[in-house]
């Protein structure tokens, strides 16, 4: 053995048992943080787990190359004795040497069983064949899309597994057991992927390496064991609400996790490492539990050391100062009947909600995906004009000249006799101001003359309207023509948060549905139309985007994107029977 890494033997062992109170200290700090959250509160769980797994191999890091760093000094300086060999060693100091060994065979039996794991996740994926199902592929799209993934994901059918897992980070891949294929009802089937999309949102399985790695280093501390356990509890608990959020329905992703518990491949083996997070993995029952019958859970006393109280005081004090969490904002809709309770802290959008008496109702915070408000957001009624933001879509998804001149003609006047238009028959405008129209001031020919100029005409457009659809995952979607003058046009509030969100990534729109007017000069002169949502320009109020739908059968419709406090929310009024503003 060499000098230098004698030295290092020697530090390390004489890093190992202080570092048993630091990690205990640690994990009093984490415990005492924890203390004031509720367990819905999902993500600030996880967000301590981790840092105090962090903490752990940074502290230990930084421990053993210190101890290094003094004992190379002490080399230098000839302090240290020296025996047999020309070897550097403190006489009478054998037991840092022997702890060093007893470290490195434990951590190498647990890197072998990790190693172990990444064999059978290797060879896992090599024995695998890909899902060539266009349907599922373009329903798996949609929803990696609807979660803003910045890489294409894979879908590989597979034998031996008990449930799906997720497997890479930079070329993430979902492996899908083949009897979940074969005998899973489709709609379950599609929650238990959201979950893995979920996962594969959040790089988790990356996140579940570094705790391998962590485990591995620190396989002699109870504490680093039960962090890093804590933190897959919690992990499976966040992809468990945002898979939930993204189909629209808890219940469903419960009853998918309940099938899977009862599914069973005989040749699947139990006894294998999991590196890759399974659908299965956490506990199962306690996941259902809070995905059927969400609750708050009440608060344990203080019974922690007098550092650990006072934390956990002050952390109590700080989270109701920020009344965070997605979880906990949800009980306290939940306890407040309604859109009250989280929505206090929103009183414009909680008085637009209550002002309008809408049927149904949708907020959610745009940048989490998180739901702060709901009502009746799954039932399928008309939208009439909200179909126009679809309409806007596809017309820019052709890429098309903005600039060309298309007349408005009796045709379009023909198809939106039941819908209003201000916009004369034989009007010469561009593709650009028929867009800014459309989406303004919800002109029906405006929208109908866009679809019928679209290359191909109407039927390349219901075609390209269709696709549209199925890639942004609107299951519950219908759509009959483009300017919603038809009633047959439905959908529900959670699939125009999907239309809203879609449509906030195109520049065009957004500007020309937050755009006050437009003056379009016709036969008999100058039409000056304005914004049909009177909230756009007020001050107190920073709308982002923004679409009105009136009909007598879809009632009052509002959808809208605005910043709040700092805060981007989306908010979907559906069957209003009074003016949202």
């Amino acid at each position: 053995m060499s000098q230098s890494l004698l030295v290092l033997a020697w530090a390390l062992g004489k890093t190992l048992p202080v570092f048993l109170w630091k990690g205990l200290c640690i994990h009093a700090v984490a415990a005492g943080l924890l203390l004031p959250m509720r367990p819905g509160d999902t993500r600030p769980r996880h967000a301590v787990l981790c840092l105090a797994l962090l903490a752990c191999g940074v502290v230990f890091a930084v421990d053993v190359a210190g101890a290094y760093r003094a004992e190379l000094a002490s080399l230098a300086s000839g302090r240290i004795s020296y025996v047999g060999g020309g070897q550097a060693m403190p006489a009478g100091a054998f037991w840092p040497l022997w702890l060093a060994a007893g470290w490195l065979a434990g951590a190498a039996l647990v890197g072998a069983r990790i190693g172990v794991g990444l064999v059978w996740l290797r060879r896992a994926l090599d024995a695998s064949a890909p899902w060539t199902d266009a349907a599922w592929r373009t329903r798996a799209d949609a929803m990696a899309r609807a979660l803003r993934l910045p890489r294409a994901v894979g879908l590989r059918i597979a034998h031996g597994l008990s449930s799906p897992v997720t497997a890479g980070w930079l070329k993430p891949v979902i492996l899908v057991p083949a009897h979940l294929v074969t005998g899973m009802p489709a709609d379950l089937l599609e929650a238990l992927l959201a979950h893995e999309l979920a996962h594969v949102r959040r790089l988790d399985f990356l996140v579940n390496l570094l705790q391998h790695g962590a485990e591995a280093l620190l396989f002699f501390h109870p504490s680093v064991w039960w962090l890093s356990r804590r933190i897959r509890v919690e992990r499976e608990r966040i992809a468990d609400e945002v898979a939930a959020g993204l189909i629209g329905d808890p219940r469903r992703l419960a009853r998918a996790l309940d099938a899977l518990s009862r599914a069973a491949d005989p040749g699947a083996g139990d006894a294998r490492v999991r590196i890759a997070q399974g659908a299965k993995d956490g506990p199962l029952v306690d996941r259902i539990r809070r995905l059927a019958h969400p609750r708050p859970a009440p608060r344990r006393g203080l019974a922690l050391p007098l550092l650990a109280a006072m934390l956990a005081l002050a952390g109590a004090t700080l989270w109701s100062a920020a009344d965070l969490g997605p979880a906990r904002a949800a009980r306290a809709l939940a306890e407040n009947g309604g859109h009250g309770g989280v929505l206090a802290d929103y009183p414009a959008i909680q008085a637009l909600i209550e002002a309008s008496g809408a049927a149904h109702v949708l907020v959610v915070d745009s940048r989490s995906g998180d739901r702060l408000a709901a009502r009746a957001e799954n039932d399928v009624v008309p939208i009439a004009s909200l179909t126009k933001l679809v309409t806007a879509m596809v017309v820019m998804d052709a890429s098309l000249d903005m600039t060309q001149p298309v007349r408005v003609a009796e045709e379009d006047a023909a198809a939106t006799k039941d819908g209003m238009s201000r916009l004369p028959v034989g009007t010469v405008a561009t593709r650009d101001t028929l867009l800014k129209l459309t989406l303004m001031a919800s002109d029906n020919r405006a929208a109908y003359a866009l679809a019928r100029s679209y290359p191909g005409g109407l039927p390349a457009f219901e075609q390209a309207t269709q696709r549209k659809m199925a890639a942004l995952g609107l299951a519950h979607t219908t759509l009959r023509e483009p300017a919603g003058v038809s009633s047959a046009n439905q959908s529900t509030a959670t699939d125009i948060e999907r239309i809203v969100r879609a449509a906030a990534n195109y520049p065009a729109i957004v500007r020309d549905t937050v755009a006050l007017g437009e003056d379009v000069r016709g036969e008999d002169g100058v039409i000056r139309y304005r914004n049909t949502n009177a909230l756009v320009g007020r001050p107190d109020w920073d709308i982002r985007l923004s679409k009105t739908a009136t009909s007598e059968r879809a009632g009052r419709c509002l959808a809208m994107r605005v910043q709040v406090h700092g805060h981007d929310l989306t908010l979907v009024l559906l069957n209003a029977r009074r003016q949202p503003a």
